[in-house]
């Protein structure tokens, strides 16, 4: 095993321990200029949110990158899910199979998000498309 591989899986590890509460965001809206709004606002937490990859699946064949914000206590994700208006995510509920790196099967019908609370899609995916 690589130390990459090692250090990937330390990491889920960690976050599976310690931090369970996972909020979801379109991963479109945490990149450009949202990225460093969602840092500044992470910093209240204490322990700080740490962040992982998921791709959502939908019945008709569309897929979507997000990010989860994994928070240590409920309360926590609470505001920051009611702020950025994001998804309560369940690993053991929601991923495929409940396999540590499965998709998130959804099961509501697709549609493009452009905005999530105070976030709004970046200037450049407004002008040169996603």
């Amino acid at each position: 095993m690589t130390a990459a591989k090692k250090r990937e899986n330390s990491k889920r590890w960690y976050i599976r321990k310690n931090l369970p509460h996972q909020v979801a965001l379109p991963n479109d809206l945490c990149c450009m200029e949202n990225y460093d709004f969602l840092e500044r606002y992470c910093q209240r937490f204490e322990p700080r949110p740490s962040t992982q990859q998921v791709t959502a699946k939908w019945p008709n064949g569309k897929q979507e990158d997000y990010r989860l914000y994994c928070f240590a206590s409920r309360a926590d994700a609470d505001v920051f899910a009611a702020e950025f208006e994001g998804i309560h995510f369940d690993p053991a509920k929601d991923r495929e199979r409940g396999r540590v790196n499965g998709a998130w099967l959804r099961t509501d019908e697709w549609k493009p998000i452009e905005r999530c609370g105070p976030l709004q899609l970046p200037r450049f995916f407004r002008e040169y498309g996603r």
